[in-house]
């Protein structure tokens, strides 16, 4: 899941959405740095309520959230929920982290994150 955490995390997402307009890049970072189910990666949030967090008006917040589904940075968790998460493309998907080096006897392995 892309979830902002830190500093770093955050310059990673501005990163990230550099080819984004202004407005997009707003709404991916507040996903971003929103609370996530664990499971799912969803953000636990209406469109309404997370556009008055950064007092947006709902309808342009409702337009930008389309784009960035149709572009592929959001997708709804599913077609009854009124949820969404950020996908592969924002940083999103699974949480697994590339493989690192353990121990002196040269086998990898996955962390979690």
């Amino acid at each position: 899941m892309a979830q902002i955490r830190s500093a770093e995390d955050v310059k990673a997402m501005l990163k990230r959405t550099a080819d984004l307009p202004p407005n997009q890049r707003v709404v991916v970072i507040l996903y971003a740095s929103s609370e996530q189910n664990e499971r799912t990666g969803a953000v636990m949030a209406t469109g309404q309520d997370l556009a008055a967090e950064i007092d947006m008006n709902p309808s342009l917040f409702s337009r930008l959230r389309l784009a960035l589904t149709r572009s592929g940075w959001l997708e709804k968790v599913s077609d009854s929920s009124p949820y969404y998460r950020l996908t592969a493309k924002a940083g999103g998907g699974d949480n697994v982290l590339p493989l690192r080096r353990t121990g002196g006897d040269g086998e990898h392995q996955a962390r979690r994150a």
